[in-house]
């Protein structure tokens, strides 16, 4: 009798095929924690949406800006002295045009956006300030220019600090308040902007 050369083990052609049980994931394993292969795992998260979000309410609120300014001026022609009045009113056009553009920039996670409308806030601010600064100016002038009258301008005196004091301290927390606000994409840790700045 001949020794069997395959030891007692059958030769692979003439092995029983072998019979596939269990069913078939439909999730894709991750390299690095199935299988047992190294890998290094990458996780792709999507950008926050918060830039796009900020930057149409930007928009919006940069058109209501403009409008108003042209309204502001309609008012200031109707003064005697419209000059300053005038040099408001279309600083404020040009700044809400501004924050439209930084806006639009904005949905498209431009970092300059961010930028150009914390500029314009503070912009806004200072306009702010200027106006109650120049407010008493303008209503003395309006006084000379026969504008109002004696007894009409005693009156206002008493209450036009106060008011001016109260405008000025609501601007300031509305400025820090949207300041805070736009400054979400740039704080935000997955905000999808880019590299793109104003001060490069």
């Amino acid at each position: 009798m001949q020794p069997d050369p395959w030891g007692g083990q059958q030769p692979d052609h003439k092995q029983p095929e072998a019979v596939m049980m269990g069913n078939v994931s439909q999730q894709p394993s991750v390299l690095g924690q199935a299988g047992g292969m190294a890998g290094q795992v990458i996780m792709v998260q999507q950008p926050s949406g918060a830039a796009k979000i900020i930057g149409v309410l930007v928009i919006i609120s940069g058109c209501f800006g403009v409008i108003g300014g042209i309204s502001e001026i309609f008012s200031a022609i109707s003064y005697s002295s419209m000059a300053v009045a005038l040099a408001i009113a279309f600083l404020n056009i040009a700044n809400s045009a501004a924050s439209v553009l930084g806006g639009y920039w904005m949905t498209n996670y431009e970092r300059r956006g961010v930028q150009l409308v914390l500029i314009t806030v503070l912009i806004s601010f200072i306009i702010a300030s200027a106006s109650t600064l120049v407010l008493e100016d303008i209503m003395l002038e309006e006084l000379n220019n026969g504008g109002m009258t004696q007894e009409q301008y005693d009156a206002s005196q008493g209450f036009m600090d106060i008011i001016g004091g109260v405008y000025l301290a609501f601007a300031a927390v509305c400025s820090g308040i949207c300041g805070l606000i736009i400054a979400i994409p740039l704080m935000s840790a997955n905000g999808g902007l880019d590299e793109s700045s104003l001060f490069s």
